[in-house]
């Protein structure tokens, strides 16, 4: 074989790249190596300088000492970084040699630059596993280890468990392939700065990242870099940590907030708003967009916005679910300007970010609207309750003025003293006398009805032994007992039982019930007994008569209402004497309470608290 053939084989054949270069560093040639490893073909290189071909703006200066070394001694080595078309970086043996001609000029540059690239992967490699190998093992993040050209030098378990891939699948490999194919282009500008300015940080903050598996299957991830100096260079450890449950967890969490039926309104410490849902979007007026990064205060009338950050602070220092403004009437403001009525309620809401808070806001318009007729319509009844009072003052007055007439003219007829009657006008007389008695009491019971409800009834309130009063209603009331042949029994301690009420009060509350348990009583008995024990006094009536069925105890206290049964139909009454009697014992601190059973009678307690000593 020829020395040119030689030639020609050296140059072709060569598995470095080869370069001609000329005194001012501009390509002369370049051979089929040159093209494989860097990616630019002979027509695209020649006459451009090869500084701005393949060299990483960080190593400019390295091509220049080159020539100035090998000018100096003839040839120059070293070992360096270069540029491929793409972008991604490989390393290189560089060895550049002066060619002179006869007359000592230099000619040009020959320079020969070896792809090392495997080799210092490995060395790399074989250092990180000495020294870091188990501290690496033992993180609970995938770890990756890149060099300064990017490609992955050591891997953790946890990442081949993360990615998919072997530990040896993956050493010298690119570290694009463990990101989708839409983040490789820019990625290799992103690694190249960091790089150049290397510090512990975030990767991508702020924004979403994803990592590729060998399936192909992508997931969410969270990445912190951090650079590691080593006798072979700097090194980038990436931290990775696999977010989909986390990202789960947060839509769900977005989910549940777009149901709230609720404006919702997330904002950070600063005060600015970091999440809304639909319905504030709905409720304000602003799209998401429009809202999110801007300050809460943008929501507030502006008459507000002096005190407010002071509000957000201190809720921030003692952050509790609580409602906002309690006591206040709030506002909120609506892009067009215009003002609403608000209910707000504030949560704490701890993240991984640091502490928000969550403020559910509820348009009340409609409920004010409601409050302020309901409000108008109470005050409609409240002067319809005041006529109705002064009607029925008025009206008892006008009535009870000839009922008294009519009755004591009755009584003095029956006395029979402007005269002797036969027996048919005494019978008809004490019919009349009847009728106005208990047209009179009805009259009575009304007015204290009213005077109960408009809270305008005067009592006297005075210590008394209640044994006396119940002596005499029992006193009272004895004869229609024994007239319908009743037992009749009244059961009192023997020592004193002191109370402080009102004496006229306490009586009619006693008529009313034991006037009740003699009326509707056919046969057996009642029993009046007086206790007294645990800080009250207690009166039970107890009767033997038809019972009160259960569908009537409900309503047995209200005004008006009688027991609807066969024995109690025939009997008179307004259905106000029970009512009365519970509303009378409430406004003496006591109540009315009482056990029946349809068939099995019953029994009614009156309780009053006991008198101190």
């Amino acid at each position: 074989m020829e020395s040119d053939d030689y030639s020609t084989a050296y140059w072709e054949q060569n598995p470095d790249a080869l370069l001609v270069l000329s005194p001012e560093g501009a390509v002369l040639n370049w051979n089929p190596a040159a093209e494989a490893i860097f990616g630019f073909t002979a027509a695209e290189v020649l006459g451009a300088s090869v500084v701005d071909l393949i060299v990483p703006q960080d190593h400019t200066h390295e091509e220049a000492q080159m020539r100035a070394e090998a000018l100096r001694s003839g040839t120059a080595v070293h070992e360096s970084v270069r540029r491929r078309k793409d972008g991604s970086l490989v390393h290189v043996n560089v060895s550049t040699r002066a060619v002179r001609g006869a007359d000592g000029q230099v000619l040009y540059f020959l320079s020969s630059k070896k792809d090392v690239t495997q080799l210092k992967v490995q060395r790399d490699a074989k250092l990180l596993r000495a020294r870091f190998g188990d501290l690496l093992e033992s993180t609970p993040d995938a770890i990756v280890m890149v060099n300064a050209t990017g490609r992955i030098v050591h891997v953790n378990s946890q990442a081949e468990r993360v990615f998919g891939y072997l530990r040896d699948e993956l050493q010298g490999q690119a570290v694009e392939v463990l990101l989708p194919e839409r983040y490789r282009r820019a990625h290799l500008g992103h690694r190249g700065g960091f790089f150049a300015e290397p510090r512990t940080r975030s990767m991508g903050a702020g924004l979403e990242l994803y990592g590729l598996r060998k399936n192909g299957s992508e997931f969410p991830v969270e990445i912190s870099l951090s650079p590691l100096d080593t006798e072979e260079g700097t090194m980038v450890m990436s931290a990775i940590r696999d977010i989909t449950d986390r990202k789960r967890a947060d839509q769900k969490f977005k989910d549940l907030l777009e149901a709230a039926p609720d404006a919702m309104v997330i904002v950070n410490r600063e005060g600015r708003i970091v999440l809304v849902n639909s319905q504030a979007v709905r409720l304000f007026g602003w799209s998401r967009d429009e809202l999110l990064g801007q300050g809460i205060e943008l929501l507030v009338p502006a008459r507000y916005n002096a005190r407010h950050p002071d509000h957000r602070n201190h809720f921030f220092s003692e952050p509790r679910t609580r409602s906002m403004g309690a006591g206040f009437e709030l506002f909120g403001l609506r892009k067009d300007g215009s003002e609403f009525p608000v209910e707000i309620s504030l949560s704490p809401l701890e993240t991984e970010e640091g502490l928000f808070v969550s403020s559910a806001i509820r348009d009340v318009t409609e409920r004010k609207r409601i409050e302020s007729a309901l409000r108008d319509k109470n005050l409609e009844l409240e002067n319809a309750a005041l006529v109705k009072d002064r009607f029925l003052a008025s009206m008892s007055h006008e009535l009870r003025t000839p009922l008294n007439a009519i009755i004591g003219f009755t009584g003095t007829l029956l006395m029979q003293l402007p005269g002797p009657l036969n027996a048919e006008q005494e019978k008809q007389l004490r019919i009349v006398q009847t009728g106005a008695r208990h047209l009179l009491s009805l009259i009575n019971d009304l007015l204290d009805v009213a005077k109960l409800g408009a809270n305008k009834a005067s009592f006297h309130i005075e210590a008394l032994d209640c044994r006396g009063v119940v002596e005499d209603v029992a006193a009272t009331l004895e004869p229609e007992a024994r007239r319908k042949g009743l037992a009749f029994a009244v059961q009192v301690p023997p020592g004193a039982v002191a109370v402080r009420t009102d004496r006229r009060a306490f009586s009619q509350i006693l008529i009313n019930l034991v006037g009740n348990a003699i009326k509707f009583t056919q046969q057996g008995g009642v029993d009046v007994v007086l206790e007294q024990g645990e800080g009250a006094v207690r009166v039970r009536v107890r009767d033997t008569g038809p019972g009160i069925p259960a569908r009537e105890q409900p309503r047995l206290f209200e005004a008006f209402s009688r027991v609807e049964s066969a024995e109690r139909r025939h009997h008179e009454g307004s259905g106000l004497g029970l009512h009365l009697s519970r509303k009378l014992a409430e406004a003496l601190g006591g109540s009315v309470v009482f056990e029946s059973a349809e068939g099995q009678g019953s029994t009614f307690i009156l309780e009053l608290p006991e008198a101190p000593e």
